[in-house]
């Protein structure tokens, strides 16, 4: 078992890193998770307000000529806008990696009983996730806020409640093609239980679709998290986030554009790397599909 298990993994991997864009993905990511790791350690206290910088005009001080004690510069109070896109990158894989974490499982769960219980169960599932999915993303996630007050653990509530309706919808999907399987029906006949079927020969078989959901989901996570902290629904000050970077910068953008400039590359990298990723476990956990655009391209 061990070994064919070893030997699943090493061909699923001898797949991923065929794309060579998602293992630059995957570099990248790394990179991003160690600096926000040991930010207290790389970089300085992000918060921290320069007095004598402005007093001796070094507020909004550029990065170029090249600036040995600023990477990015300063922000208009003195700030190190790399020590604050450091700790805004921490806050952003934390929302990403949570609010996907939660949302999957609460849609995983919805999906598994919507598409294996009874019709009307079903019925009921889909009715609230059809309501939830009318509600427009961003608008549900501001709603949420503004009742429950900004704040990180507001955010990630409010958008994992805005984002399990697709996984939902995926799953049950995936639940409908399964339980009409031979291995399923016979299953039943040897007296095992709806729950125990669901969770020992339904679950892994959606495995699969489940991974590159969670992948695809975090780059949507990440986005909504600066764009709530954007238009200030979002992590409040004075916790850095990529979003209210870009935000605070704005104003600047004629006079400083590294300001909102370096933090909003940072986030379309971010985003960009963890999309390439989802990508290539799209080709790992499909080979077919994979296979089938291989060959269409040999044909062109």
């Amino acid at each position: 078992m061990r070994t064919s298990i070893r030997e699943f993994a090493t061909s699923d991997w001898r797949r991923f890193r065929r794309s060579r864009l998602a293992v630059v993905g995957v570099g990248v990511i790394l990179l991003f998770a160690l600096l926000a790791a040991f930010a207290p350690y790389i970089v300085t206290d992000p918060t921290q307000i320069e007095m004598r910088r402005e007093q001796d005009g070094q507020t909004l001080r550029p990065p170029f000529p090249p600036n040995r004690l600023n990477l990015f510069g300063t922000d208009q109070l003195g700030r190190d806008i790399f020590a604050r896109v450091v700790y805004g990158l921490r806050t952003s894989l934390i929302v990403g990696i949570l609010v996907r974490g939660i949302s999957m499982v609460a849609g995983v769960l919805l999906g598994l009983i919507s598409g294996f219980f009874p019709r009307y169960v079903d019925d009921l599932i889909m009715r609230f996730t059809d309501i939830m999915l009318a509600f427009p993303v961003i608008l549900l996630a501001m709603t949420v806020t503004a009742v429950l007050g900004p704040g990180l653990v507001t955010v990630c509530v409010a958008l994992a409640l805005v984002a399990w309706p697709d996984v939902a919808r995926l799953v049950r999907g995936q639940a409908l093609s399964i339980r009409g399987q031979t291995y399923v029906e016979a299953a039943r006949c040897i007296g095992a239980g709806s729950w125990r079927i669901l969770l020992r020969h339904v679950l892994p078989n959606c495995m699969g679709p489940i991974i590159v959901a969670f992948s695809m989901g975090i780059p949507g996570a990440i986005m909504y998290e600066a764009g709530l902290s954007f238009f200030g629904f979002g992590i409040q000050p004075p916790t850095p986030s990529l979003g209210s970077i870009i935000s605070d910068g704005r104003g600047y953008i004629t006079v400083a554009p590294w300001y909102p400039g370096f933090p909003g590359l940072v986030l379309t990298i971010l985003v960009l790397s963890v999309n390439l990723v989802g990508d290539g476990l799209i080709d790992v956990m499909n080979p077919r599909a994979a296979l089938g655009m291989q060959n269409s391209r040999s044909a062109t």
